[in-house]
């Protein structure tokens, strides 16, 4: 990760016992303290000393009980702990990915929330954008701003990283973070409605593999060429939105039949190399378009993609499926898009850098697959 020019690292180190899902166990705790420095020395003394740490042992099962009926994506507890975990120990997630908890004057725990630094594109230029999702405050510590506090606290540490823009997606809808600043970018979502045929259309599809992603990432760099902003996906960066969806699915089957869903990820290919592919989410309420490419600026291939998937079951209702579209990606001829809404989560911006938050849909590049 970058460094941080205006951010000093303490360690303490306490021991404790984690009452986890794989049982009661002693276990040695790490905590990584965070706190402003001023330029010429001494500390800024916030919301009576008020500590920002990473989340690690008891305080991170504390909130992993505490946001698991929030967010538990169907999952049995221990799965909803083990699936957060992976995602640390992707390539990607490793490097970008944090849980931080905010500590108060006894050491309590008091808010928490994720912060992620991703790489985006604003205006031409590359940049770093401080993703906060999952922000929780505990039940009984609510009323004294402690949101607030830690969504603070995660912008000015991001900015001394080099961020210059501070993005989340709102489930509460808008007005709470307009008061901190931050401002709506619409996304759209759409019906994707896919002309159906007698057989599958006579092209070559196969299951994604890990030495695709550079090809992938390839196809969204030239898609998203001439849009204000976009994610850099780069291929660890790919690998771990697919990583993401893949671990949801398959922990999911834990939790029974109550919760059933699949990650499908497939390509064209042409000679040894991916030239179009699709990443979707399969349930028995139809199918999430999660991300989408193509070569061919027209989109044919992606659409053929489509064709493909539903001729494997000619004789059923074409499943109802739904996406986030980018304006500027080509709807393929085969199909077409209805039903348009603003997307239901909230995407919204807080620029921490001299940089103008864009306005409209068309100048955004944003697919549903790097929800965070």
């Amino acid at each position: 990760m970058a460094s941080m020019a205006s951010l000093r690292v303490a360690g303490v180190v306490t021991a404790g016992s984690v009452n986890s899902p794989i049982g009661y166990r002693r276990s040695t705790v790490v905590m990584r303290i965070l706190y402003n420095e001023r330029p010429g020395g001494g500390h800024y003394n916030s919301q009576l000393s008020m500590q920002l740490v990473v989340a690690e042992g008891p305080i991170l099962e504390e909130i992993l009980d505490a946001t698991y009926p929030v967010w538990n994506e169907g999952l049995t507890r221990d799965a909803y702990a083990r699936w957060n975990a992976a995602q640390l120990r992707t390539t990607w997630g490793a490097e970008h990915l944090r849980r931080f908890a905010l500590l108060d004057a006894r050491g309590r725990w008091v808010a928490s929330a994720k912060r992620y630094l991703w790489p985006i594109r604003l205006d031409g230029v590359d940049c770093l954008m401080s993703g906060i999702g999952a922000v929780f405050t505990r039940p009984e510590a609510r009323g004294h701003g402690y949101a607030r506090t830690i969504i603070e606290r995660l912008i000015g540490q991001s900015r001394g990283e080099g961020a210059v823009v501070a993005g989340l997606f709102s489930e509460i809808g808008e007005q709470f973070y307009e008061r901190l600043g931050f401002r709506t970018v619409p996304l759209n979502e759409v019906d994707v409605q896919v002309e159906r045929k007698d057989g599958a259309p006579a092209m070559l599809v196969r299951s994604g593999e890990e030495r695709d992603l550079p090809a992938l990432a390839a196809m969204h760099a030239t898609r998203c060429a001439g849009v204000r902003f976009s994610l850099r996906r780069d291929p660890p960066l790919i690998e771990y939105a697919l990583a993401k969806k893949r671990l949801l699915a398959g922990l999911g089957q834990s939790a029974g039949p109550r919760i059933h869903r699949q990650m499908e990820f497939f390509v064209a290919e042409e000679g040894a190399s991916a030239v179009a592919y699709v990443v979707l989410t399969v349930s028995p309420a139809g199918w999430t378009l999660e991300e989408a490419g193509d070569r061919d600026p027209a989109g044919a291939r992606f659409g053929a993609i489509l064709q493909v998937l539903l001729a494997r079951e000619p004789s059923r209702p074409a499943p109802l499926i739904r996406a986030w579209w980018p304006p500027s990606m080509s709807v393929p001829p085969q199909v077409r898009l209805a039903n348009q809404i603003p997307a239901r989560d909230v995407f919204m911006l807080r620029p921490i850098g001299d940089i103008r938050i864009p306005s409209r849909a068309e100048d955004v590049f944003y697919w549903r697959s790097d929800y965070f």
